[in-house]
């Protein structure tokens, strides 16, 4: 029977966790005991324990799955498709501004994680939309006249933009199918 997850790599996670919440509420956790998490030291245990299962988890998930056949030697190795997403700059963006197609632009920052979690949400949009519309990044700390063009003040944010205007725009994370519906909105 094959498993979607490591049990050595959950034990692991869960007994680490654990150590780091013990080892954290011994060390600075809360001393007045009004803190939920850390009050006791079974709370900081069981804190932990779920912080490492969610990490363990999480790893489990981007590993390869028990049931993947090995690629043999000799084999060509599985190569990913390329990104079908563009990097815009101040120099770029002029080319895809006034596209007749609609365009999403993700305002985004490396060290913004809601943002990292909405660019592999964007790899589902630019997939799922194909040839119908552009899906472009704008890093902010690179392009911060860019950013500042569109008034950008929370990232990330998204853009959808026809003709030059501005037809739509979100604030925070979003899931892919409101995305693609709405550059499929925008595009008729």
């Amino acid at each position: 029977m094959a498993f979607p997850f490591d049990f050595k790599r959950v034990a692991l996670g869960l007994v680490l966790g654990a150590s780091a919440g013990f080892g954290y509420q011994r060390l600075v956790g809360c001393r007045t005991g009004t803190c939920l998490l850390t009050a006791t030291p079974f709370r900081a245990m069981a804190y932990g324990a779920l912080i490492g299962l969610l990490f363990a988890l999480g790893g489990c998930s981007h590993g390869a799955q028990s049931g993947a056949a090995p690629i043999a030697s000799g084999q060509a190795t599985p190569v990913m498709p390329p990104s079908t997403i563009l990097h815009l700059t101040t120099g770029t963006f002029d080319q895809v501004r006034n596209q007749e197609k609609p365009v999403l632009i993700d305002f985004w920052a490396p060290w913004c994680g809601p943002c990292r979690v909405e660019g592999s949400i964007l790899e589902q949009v630019a997939t799922g939309i194909g040839n119908q519309a552009l899906v472009a990044k704008v890093n902010v700390d690179e392009e911060a006249g860019l950013a500042a063009t569109f008034g950008i003040q929370v990232i990330p944010t998204l853009v959808i933009l026809k003709g030059g205007r501005v037809v739509q725009r979100f604030t925070g994370v979003q899931y892919a199918k409101p995305l693609v519906r709405a550059l499929q909105a925008a595009g008729s």
